[in-house]
């Protein structure tokens, strides 16, 4: 009985010490706390804790650590998180803290439910080696220097050079960032090739630390002083996509004004992204090579850059070789670009090989006029030729005008094809590159071949744009973990055909079915990320997103 008695004491005892190591448990800060120190309080992976709604002058987190497979949560509650000062270095300061995530999805009816404005320095910084983390739904305004900082800087003391620290997992999704001194977004460090600086009296060059696995989508980013988005030291795996960029480079500093800067060490795909009435290249590119860049449109880079001096030259797209490493590609598919100042796109780099240059649409380079150096060509893309450049160019469309290409309304922006249009199935097929799906995330090729620009005409007598939910089919949840329910609102359609695609256009799961609600269990089965689900009916066809979590 002793023994017994023990035993059944000591099980006991370890079920309450397994639940307190994975207990998934809620915290509170309260709106009139401003900095909290995750190593003084009980906080383990998996825990969530609550921002409660109100005003604060600033926000700083320090020490908090999920694991790899339990994120710790900060997400508002109750209404608006609001941070604003115009004394601090930043608005939210997130150091030294690891596998989280920072959301202003508390309430469902507040799209961005945490704000940062003000501040001296940037509106959310993400340093101290911070890594493996999630920040999303946040709107930051009016901050002294850039929008949203996510990089450790190199130290004397060592920690934070290459070689010694790696920031692993950086993922920006759906934040509204405007009206920043400086960068929108400023991401990694900018001296891939090394950091002059002075340690112990000593002058010395450091070499920051590199990024791999980052992904920056849906975002809107408008009247930034500097770039509207720049990535650098971002080494392996990393993706720019679906971003809107507008009113870039307000301050037009010649070195400081892009839509888009993938800075020195990074490599990856761009694509997706709506860049437009800038003061400096749409796109800058001066990465490690093996870069994509497609499905972009850009218009107007440039356009109010010294408008009336035709030698500060400002193109759609410009590519060098800042950090290339010799034998790399980089390539150019199917972006639209329209109106730049000076080139469509402009490739200067003579280390890299092989280089693609197809489907692209160029309309009405600036580069064209009377003060044009080149030849027209040269205009649309100029590779640089007697530099000796290795590129290919095939299938692009280039035009003084919009007349043949015949754009949905041009006015607008709508750079959607008309049935008419001179480039449907004008393309070559670009689906062994990956590249299986347009600006609107819709299915590449339809008809006998790619479309060129950044759009593919549709051929469908209904198509609904890509959203959560619509009028006609809705998922639930989304998010979900891969097990979801399509649920129509009209229970007289035929579905016959339901297809996932992930975002590099993969299809992971294809159905036919009949009419009715249909439950999908892909539980286990496919990764996280964002995935588009294809809905056929007897008369429609619908695309959804889905995010699995």
């Amino acid at each position: 009985m002793i023994k017994k008695k023990i035993l059944s004491t000591f099980l006991t005892m370890f079920a309450g010490f397994v639940l307190a190591q994975n207990c998934n448990c809620y915290h509170s800060i309260a709106a009139s706390q401003t900095y909290i120190d995750g190593a003084t309080m009980n906080i383990k992976p998996g825990d969530t804790i609550y921002l409660e709604a109100g005003n604060k002058t600033y926000l700083r987190l320090a020490n908090f650590h999920g694991d790899a497979n339990r994120k710790i949560v900060f997400i508002n509650r109750g209404g608006e998180v609001k941070i604003q000062n115009t004394s601090n270095p930043y608005g939210i300061k997130l150091g030294n803290c690891s596998y989280f995530r920072f959301t202003g999805t508390g309430v469902s009816s507040i799209k961005y439910g945490i704000k940062s404005f003000g501040s001296t320095g940037n509106g959310i910084s993400l340093d101290d080696m911070s890594t493996n983390f999630e920040v999303d739904h946040i709107e930051i305004g009016n901050s002294g220097f850039a929008g949203i900082v996510a990089k450790s800087d190199p130290t004397c003391d060592s920690t934070t050079i290459r070689g010694r620290f790696v920031q692993y997992q950086t993922i920006l999704h759906d934040n509204y960032v405007h009206d920043t001194a400086g960068e929108g977004f400023y991401i990694g460090h900018s001296y891939y090739t090394g950091y002059p600086t002075t340690c112990n009296g000593i002058s010395c060059i450091l070499f920051p630390h590199v990024l791999v696995g980052v992904r920056i989508y849906n975002n809107i980013v408008e009247n930034t002083h500097w770039d509207g988005i720049q990535v650098g030291c971002a080494t392996e795996d990393c993706e720019i996509y679906g971003n809107k960029v507008t009113n870039y480079g307000v301050d037009a500093l010649s070195t400081q004004n892009s839509g888009i800067q993938i800075s020195g060490g990074t490599t990856g795909k761009c694509y997706n992204n709506y860049v437009a009435n800038g003061t400096g290249n749409g796109i800058f590119v001066m990465g490690l090579g093996n870069n994509d860049i497609f499905n972009n449109i850009i218009v107007n880079a440039g356009y109010n850059y010294y408008p009336t001096d035709l030698t500060k030259r400002v193109h759609g797209i410009l590519c060098d070789d800042r950090t290339t490493i010799q034998g790399r590609s980089f390539n150019f598919y199917n972006n639209t670009i329209v109106s730049p100042k000076t080139d469509g796109i402009r490739f200067m780099s003579v280390q890299s090989t092989n280089n693609k240059f197809y489907n692209n649409l160029i309309l009405k380079p600036g580069s064209l006029g009377s003060y044009n150096q080149y030849s027209k060509e040269n205009s649309y893309i100029n590779v640089g030729t007697k530099l000796g450049i290795s590129a290919i160019l095939s299938n692009n469309y280039f035009d003084k005008d919009m007349v043949a290409v015949q754009f949905v309304d041009s006015t607008t922006n709508d750079f959607r094809l008309n049935a008419s249009s001179s480039v449907i199935d004008a393309g070559l097929d670009l689906s062994t590159y990956g590249v299986n799906f347009d600006f609107n995330n819709a299915q590449r090729p339809v008809g006998k071949s790619f479309d060129i620009g950044a759009f593919e005409r549709q051929i469908v007598s209904k198509i609904h744009n890509i959203s959560d939910v619509n009028r006609f089919v809705f998922l639930y949840p989304n998010p979900c973990n891969g097990r979801f329910k399509i649920f129509f609102q009209d229970t007289n359609n035929s579905v016959y055909r339901i297809v996932l695609h992930n975002l590099l256009g993969k299809s992971v799961f294809a159905s036919e079915r009949n009419a009715g609600d249909i439950t999908v269990d892909l539980q286990n089965k496919i990764a996280k990320g964002i995935y588009l689900v294809t809905i056929n009916t007897n008369y429609e066809r619908s695309v959804l997103k889905l995010t699995v979590e």
